[in-house]
């Protein structure tokens, strides 16, 4: 490169520096927090305010109908509204679309109940607090303060307790989940006899109270692809069981339809939608910070940034005349 310019320098400057920039620029925002503001919208607003006027008399279904490939973005939609109805008290049923979505259920329910994750909460097995149950104590706060009674102690972390068959269960992936949905109209027992862990739904006080999607307040399906229009083909239009999407960013604009519709209350779209409900969350004191999604965010706007100088710097450089100087120095005309 002796003898050129610095535009022509640029021209022809090795591709491997740019590869590095983008991978220093994506590694910053994990090492120190940068806080890009984050606007919400109103389709993540409905649900946030849907799901906040909910209480202990009610349930959610929080359906992980994706694969790893897009776990990136979905996943943090489930475990924002999962951390939302914990600190609701809002029983919580968790499913899957397929078998690798029973994976990603399990794992999004043991980030929000593992200590190292911050403002966790803290999970109490079904056969734990079985003497408490054995006893007809099942209400939410006569539960807590039995609990709380028989010695147990809230670590000073942990943003409050959650007992299994009562603030939540895990489902998991049963075949044929079209029809699945279809039968759990009528009675969830009936395609689920038991939970992941094979502990009976006869015995869990949540499934008591909340026998079927007739009386479940909300389906929350955060998928990867069309997978999500089960949920309104089968819950919203047979039996009026509002539905809400997170989707990936690609897939967003096709299903606004169905909000302006009123199919379903809201939509999560992509990391961004994620980012957006745990703003809500933080805002609102649900939660210190915000948490994966938030931070994503940070990484693809500094990459996003990037480019773009890069874009600029380049157009600069061409019309500058390092184009054509480029061409002389490889015998073109």
């Amino acid at each position: 490169m002796i003898g050129m310019n610095i535009w022509e320098r640029m021209l022809n400057i090795d591709r491997r520096w740019i590869f590095l920039s983008i991978g220093v620029v994506s590694i910053i925002p994990f090492l120190t927090k940068i806080g890009l503001p984050v606007s919400t919208t109103e389709e993540v607003e409905d649900i946030f305010t849907y799901i906040d006027s909910l209480g202990k008399e009610n349930a959610i279904f929080i359906s992980f109908d994706f694969d790893p490939g897009t776990q990136a973005e979905n996943m943090p939609m489930g475990v924002a509204v999962m951390r939302h109805a914990f600190h609701n008290h809002v029983p919580v049923f968790l499913t899957a679309y397929t078998p690798l979505g029973h994976g990603m259920a399990g794992g999004a329910l043991d980030y929000v109940t593992r200590p190292s994750t911050p403002g966790y909460y803290t999970s109490v097995d079904f056969d734990e607090w079985a003497d408490i149950r054995n006893a007809g104590i099942t209400d939410r706060d006569e539960l807590e303060a039995a609990w709380e009674e028989a010695g147990n102690v809230l670590p000073d972390d942990s943003h409050g307790w959650v007992f299994e068959g009562r603030d939540f269960v895990y489902l998991g992936y049963a075949p044929l989940f079209h029809l699945v949905i279809l039968g759990m109209t009528s009675s969830i027992e009936t395609q689920y006899p038991s939970d992941a862990h094979d502990n009976p739904l006869s015995e869990m006080p949540i499934l008591r109270e909340h026998k079927s999607l007739r009386e479940v307040d909300l389906a929350v399906t955060t998928s990867g692809s069309s997978a999500c229009t089960a949920w309104v083909i089968y819950g919203r239009e047979k039996i009026g069981l509002p539905v809400a999407f997170g989707v990936t960013a690609v897939s967003a604009t096709d299903y606004y339809p169905y909000i302006q519709s009123g199919q379903i209350i809201g939509q999560m779209g992509g990391l961004r939608g994620a980012a957006e409900y745990e703003v809500l969350l933080q805002q609102n004191g649900i939660t210190e910070t915000t948490d994966k999604a938030f931070t994503g965010m940070d990484v693809q706007s500094a990459d996003h940034l990037l480019i773009i100088f890069f874009i600029i710097m380049g157009n600069i450089a061409y019309f500058m005349g390092g184009f054509h100087r480029k061409k002389q120095l490889k015998g073109g005309r």
